[in-house]
């Protein structure tokens, strides 16, 4: 006997679409039947004209908890992921305190309890080797290295540091996640911008120019000379300099793996011309040959997944970046929207299903250890999955997005293919916008 039987739609995994039914038992997947198999089941659910996905996972997330709550918590931020079909979360270190010792990952674990309305990670930072294996013993999904762009005290201190930090997670065999930057690029940079005007940050291009390809790159370059070894995770890939270097990589066959996000996919640096601090994020939008550059990574490999550094601020923070870009801290919301434009990608033909289910389900949860219990569709996985409606045209909003930011740089955007549906756990948590109140979600 089945809990539930998900009958007349059509399965996406990694290679495709599969005409199947999808039987779930006990918060798992029971079985794959032929459309139409007799089977038993406690409750039927009509999926005729949808697509079952896989539950996404996101492995790039700011939830702002503990510390910065009036940005976003774990409730306002797992509600958008479920909004979104982001049935697991992968949540980066960076709150108040840092997440840095087997203790902060206790704290935050016991601090997320009972408040999620879907599951998450927890990742861990490093600035020197010391703590790693104890972190890894912790539960951390990811040790995470700062190169550039945050204060020193949270960053290694010299590639010393960095060559022990990756010995140490390749020991411990936990992925090494690097947030690649070159402050001695950025400050060149914002030199030559105050050499230009006297008071830089009056255009919001002044903030795309601070940050060049080259502080990127130089990054990249380090970490793959200095943490050669590791199981290393690249973050937040924009440009068209890095894909070459991590190319380079793959061909001395290292152990890389490499996220982009939807909005350097999809936005260029003309967007902050647009909108002023509500598009400013690190590293900034790119050119539209970087957008080209990364799409062509993405369907050849070079880029294994699709993220969304979901970092939502309070409109009272963003609204001084209006007079001075400066004054506005970087980042956006993103977990939410992430599916609406992947569905659109597909929906444009820039990718396919499976391409879908292994950029934003499979790979993630690959790399991160989560997989064979996410990521996909196939017996014994968690029953985490997404209702598709692959032919519904809809209007990305501010008016609905969960987090409490309260908006989005894709207001306004029409997409064709839409989540109607959210399941964690064989359990439906989301129906046509509507979240049910009980938080269902755990730490993995």
């Amino acid at each position: 006997m089945l809990d539930t039987l998900i009958s007349g739609g059509r399965i996406a995994t990694a290679t495709g679409l599969v005409e199947a039914d999808l039987g779930l038992r006990d918060g798992r997947v029971a079985a794959l039947l032929r459309p139409g198999e007799a089977s038993s089941a406690r409750q039927v659910v009509a999926a005729d004209g949808l697509v079952v996905l896989p539950g996404l996972v996101d492995a790039h997330v700011h939830f702002r908890d503990p510390g910065l709550t009036h940005k976003e918590d774990f409730t306002s931020g797992t509600a958008a992921a479920a909004a979104g079909g982001v049935t697991t979360a992968l949540v980066m270190p960076t709150d108040l305190p840092p997440t840095r010792s087997a203790e902060d990952v206790a704290a935050k674990r016991a601090l997320a309890s009972g408040r999620l309305h879907v599951d998450v990670g927890l990742q861990a930072l490093a600035v020197e080797a010391g703590p790693v294996a104890a972190l890894a013993v912790a539960g951390a999904v990811s040790i995470e290295v700062f190169l550039g762009d945050m204060p020193a005290a949270l960053m290694p201190r010299d590639d010393a540091a960095l060559a022990a930090i990756a010995q140490a997670a390749r020991a411990a065999g936990i992925v090494l996640g690097i947030n690649p930057a070159d402050d001695a690029v950025i400050a060149a940079a914002e030199a030559r911008l105050l050499a230009l005007r006297p008071r830089p940050g009056s255009d919001p291009l002044d903030f795309f120019h601070s940050r060049p390809p080259e502080s990127e790159a130089r990054g990249i370059a380090r970490a793959l000379a200095v943490a050669a070894g590791a199981a290393l995770h690249l973050r937040q890939i924009s440009c068209r300099d890095s894909l070459a270097l991590l190319r380079q990589a793959r061909e001395r066959g290292q152990d890389i793996t490499a996220e982009t996000m939807p909005h350097y996919l999809l936005l260029d640096e003309a967007e902050i011309s647009r909108q002023g601090p509500f598009a400013k994020i690190l590293p900034p939008l790119r050119q539209a040959a970087d957008r080209a550059a990364l799409w062509e990574a993405l369907r050849d490999g070079t880029l294994d997944m699709v993220a969304t550094d979901h970092a939502p601020h309070a409109l009272a923070e963003k609204l001084p970046g209006l007079e001075d870009i400066w004054a506005a801290p970087g980042g956006f919301p993103g977990v939410q929207t992430l599916l609406p434009l992947m569905l659109g990608a597909v929906a444009e033909g820039r990718i396919g299903w499976g391409d879908l289910v292994r950029l934003c389900c499979e790979a993630p949860a690959r790399r991160f250890g989560l997989f064979p219990r996410k990521g996909h569709l196939a017996p014994g996985a968690d029953a985490d999955l997404v209702l598709v409606d692959p032919g519904r045209s809809a209007v990305i909003r501010n008016a609905d997005q969960r987090s409490r930011a309260g908006r989005t740089p894709f207001n306004g955007w029409e997409t064709t293919g839409w989540p109607v549906a959210t399941w964690l756990g064989g359990v439906c948590i989301l129906r046509e916008g509507a979240l049910a109140e009980a938080r269902r979600g755990a730490v993995l």
